[in-house]
């Protein structure tokens, strides 16, 4: 093996300096808005919930079979034999 093939050690980022240390500002220019103490959860929280959409009763039937089929099986995501499978157990038949 050459002299040139022999690796190279990486330079020690220890030795460089910590960013996380005061401000590393160059000027002191005043700013109008220091973004970087603001909270920004200022504004109001919008939570979806079930009751924003018009649902029937057939498809709040359907999600509370998936639920409880989650809740039995312990699986979070059934298969779509699975699903099929909750379908059925509710009546739905295929028309023809």
């Amino acid at each position: 093996m050459s002299e040139d093939a022999t690796p190279k050690p990486e330079a020690d980022r220890r030795s460089a300096s910590d960013r996380r240390q005061g401000d590393r500002r160059k000027k002191q220019v005043p700013v109008e808005v220091d973004r970087r103490a603001a909270d920004r959860r200022t504004g109001p929280r919008r939570k979806r919930s079930m009751n924003q959409y018009d649902m029937s009763e057939d498809v709040l039937e359907f999600i509370n079979a998936i639920s409880h089929f989650k809740e039995a099986s312990g699986r979070s995501f059934p298969t779509w034999s699975e699903v099929f499978a909750i379908l059925r157990g509710l009546g739905y038949e295929k028309r023809s």
